[in-house]
C-alpha cells in the first residue's frame, strides 16, 4: 500500500506509505504536513489476509487530515507580486497621460503655424556646392584565369588598378592647377597689352590726336556733306573724289569719324553711286573705243575680246538694274541724283556700245572669211550670227550700219549652206 498526503488547496504533496504486509523503516514526514501517520512498530507480525482491510482503513484515517494554511513565507511572495504590479500599472497610467497632454500640446502648436502667415522674406538657398571633379576611369576587367575547369582570380590586376587610379588622379589635379594657372597669365597678359597699346600704341595716338586738333575740320566737312546739292551724277563723283582726298588727312578715317556725328549713311549712299556709275562709264568708254583697225592679233583672240566686253555689258547692266529697284527712294530722299540710272541714261549708252560690239565683230569675221583657206567658214558664220542676236537681245535692236554688216554676212552664208 501507498500512503497520500492531501494538501489545501494551494497545492499537495504525494509521498508512499510503508506497505502493512512489509515491516520497513518509516521516513520522516515532511515540514508542511501537521500530521504524520504512526509507522507501525517494527515488531509486530505482519497481518493476515483478513487485517489487511482494516489496516488500510486506518493508515488512510490518519493520512487524510487536511493540510494547514499555506505558509508565511509563500503568502509574502505573493503580496509582494500583487504590489509590484499594481505599481507598475500606476507607472504605466502616468506615462500615458504625459503621452497625452504631449500629443495636445503638438496638436496645438500644428495648429498655431497653419493660421500663421508665411514670412515675408525666403530662407536663403542653400550654398551652392563647388563641382565635382571628374569622376576616374573605370578599372579594367579582372583576368580569369581557367585551370582545369576552375577559375581563379589573382590579385595582381587589382592591385595595379588601385595604381592606376591614384596615378589618373593625380595627373588631374596638376592639370587642373596648371589650368588655373595659364588663365591667370593670360588674363595678365591680355590686360597688360591692352594698356600697351592704349598708351604707347602709335597709331591710337595719332587718332587721339586727330581727334583733338581737326574737330573744326572734320565738322566743315559734316556740313557741307549734310547740306550739299547736286545737279548731275557727275558732281556726285567730283564732289566724292574731293571728299575722299579730304579724308584721307586723317590718321584712321573710321575710328577718327566714330567720335563726330558724322552722316554716315548719305556718305555712303555717295560714294555707293559714285563707284557704280565711274565702273559703267570707264567700260562704256572701253567699248565704244574698240575699233578693228588691223591689228596684228590673231581673229580668235579678237573675238574673245569683244565676248568678254559683252560678258561685262550684261553683267554691268544686271547689277545697275538691281541697284535702281533698291536705292532710288534712299537717293531721292538724300537729295542724289537718280536720272543716270533710268533707261535714257546711262542704260542708253550701254546699249549703244553693245552695237558698236557687234559691228566690229561681223567686220572681223568677214575678214577672215576673205583670207580663210583652211575651210573653217562654217564655223566663224555661226559664230557671228550667235554673237549678233546676242546684241540685238541685249540692245533692243541694231543700227544701219550693223544690219548692212549682217546683210553682207548672210550673202557669204547662203553659198555655204548650198555648198
Amino acid at each position: 500500500m501507498k500512503q497520500q498526503v492531501v494538501g489545501s488547496g494551494h497545492g499537495s504533496r504525494h509521498s508512499p506509505s510503508p506497505v502493512a504486509t512489509r515491516p520497513r523503516v518509516s521516513r520522516p514526514a515532511p515540514p508542511n504536513l501537521v500530521k504524520q501517520a504512526p509507522s507501525p512498530p517494527a515488531s509486530a507480525p505482519a497481518p493476515g489476509p483478513k487485517a489487511r482491510p482494516r489496516a488500510m482503513a486506518v493508515a488512510r484515517r490518519q493520512l487524510a487530515v487536511p493540510a494547514s494554511a499555506p505558509e508565511p513565507e509563500r503568502r509574502e511572495t505573493v503580496e509582494e507580486e500583487v504590489v509590484r504590479l499594481r505599481g507598475e500599472v500606476e507607472a504605466l497610467r502616468r506615462e500615458v497621460q504625459r503621452l497625452l497632454r504631449l500629443n495636445s500640446d503638438l496638436q496645438q502648436s500644428n495648429k498655431a503655424i497653419v493660421t500663421d502667415p508665411p514670412p515675408r522674406n525666403p530662407p536663403p538657398p542653400p550654398p551652392k556646392k563647388a563641382p565635382a571633379p571628374p569622376p576616374p576611369p573605370p578599372p579594367p576587367p579582372r583576368q580569369q584565369q581557367q585551370q582545369r575547369g576552375s577559375s581563379r582570380i589573382s590579385p595582381a590586376p587589382v592591385s595595379q588598378a588601385t595604381t592606376l587610379l591614384d596615378t589618373y588622379n593625380s595627373m588631374a589635379k596638376h592639370q587642373r592647377h596648371t589650368q588655373r594657372r595659364s588663365a591667370a597669365a593670360a588674363a595678365t597678359s591680355q590686360a597688360s597689352i591692352v594698356d600697351e597699346l592704349q598708351n604707347r600704341s602709335t597709331h591710337l595716338l595719332a587718332i587721339k590726336a586727330d581727334v583733338e586738333t581737326k574737330a573744326e575740320f572734320i565738322k566743315d566737312l559734316i556740313n557741307k556733306v549734310q547740306t550739299s546739292t547736286f545737279a548731275s551724277v557727275d558732281q556726285v563723283l567730283t564732289f566724292v573724289d574731293w571728299l575722299d582726298q579730304q579724308l584721307s588727312t586723317l590718321a584712321d578715317e573710321t575710328a577718327v569719324l566714330k567720335h563726330f556725328d558724322w552722316p554716315e549713311r548719305k556718305a555712303d549712299a555717295l560714294r555707293e553711286a559714285a563707284s557704280e556709275y565711274r565702273h559703267i562709264k570707264c567700260l562704256v568708254t572701253d567699248v565704244s573705243s574698240l575699233s578693228d583697225d588691223g591689228s596684228p592679233t590673231s581673229c580668235d583672240a579678237t573675238l574673245r575680246k569683244i565676248s568678254s566686253l559683252l560678258d561685262r555689258l550684261e553683267k554691268s547692266m544686271n547689277r545697275l538694274v538691281n541697284l535702281r529697284n533698291s536705292v532710288m527712294p534712299t537717293h531721292r530722299e538724300l537729295r542724289i541724283p537718280t536720272d543716270w540710272m533710268l533707261d535714257s541714261g546711262i542704260v542708253s549708252k550701254m546699249r549703244l556700245a553693245s552695237v558698236n560690239l557687234a559691228k566690229v565683230y561681223m567686220r572681223r569675221v568677214l575678214k577672215e572669211l576673205d583670207r580663210d583657206t583652211t575651210g573653217n567658214e562654217d564655223n566663224l558664220v555661226a559664230q557671228s550670227v550667235r554673237f549678233t542676236y546676242r546684241v540685238h537681245q541685249f540692245a533692243g535692236g541694231l543700227d544701219c550700219e550693223a544690219m548692212h554688216k549682217f546683210e553682207e554676212l548672210r550673202r557669204r552664208v547662203q553659198p555655204v549652206s548650198s555648198a
